[in-house]
């Protein structure tokens, strides 16, 4: 190409195979991202309302489970129930370190997959950028035989356990 040649633009500066690819990169993490312009990304579902989630486990049934079983409830109230020697606890899913929904354990293991946070069972921090434990809410049986409920808008402590 010669400076006369007309498919050269001679407003544009001209790229290099390396700026050009650069740019087509940048160009395709925006649109990947949301970012072309071709209408809004959905938006996140809203967080489940705050308050007394009823559950679908009773007491005696989940005490009757090995040490470790772990109830998924991040579709009621971003929570796990859980079951280990002392008892029953339910501990929030949402990270300490951004507030994203941790994934289910493995292992014994959390882990957030946004910032790869780590936390135990019992929701101690194993490894950061999370520097806060993950925070435990209290469960009860309203009646003997009843369904668990756990109320998402109270803490207890991380010890605290349903016997």
């Amino acid at each position: 190409m010669s400076p006369t040649d007309p498919t050269v633009s001679p407003s544009l500066p001209a790229l290099d195979r390396r700026a050009f690819c650069a740019a087509a990169a940048a160009a395709a993490a925006s649109l990947a991202c949301g970012g072309g312009g071709g209408g809004a990304a959905a938006p996140p579902p809203p967080p489940p309302t705050v308050g007394p989630k009823t559950t679908t486990d009773t007491k005696a049934g989940l005490l009757a489970t090995p040490d470790g079983t772990t109830r998924d409830y991040r579709n009621l109230g971003n929570f796990f129930l859980i079951k280990d020697a002392a008892g029953i606890y339910a501990m929030t899913t949402i990270c300490t370190h951004m507030g994203c929904t941790v994934g289910l354990p493995v292992g014994g293991q959390i882990t957030c997959p946004c910032h790869g946070s780590k936390y135990d069972l019992s929701g101690g921090n194993l490894l950061g950028p999370a520097v806060s434990p993950l925070v435990h809410l209290p469960v009860t049986e309203p009646s003997p035989g009843a369904d668990l409920v756990v109320d998402t808008s109270q803490t207890v402590a991380a010890t605290v356990r349903l016997t």
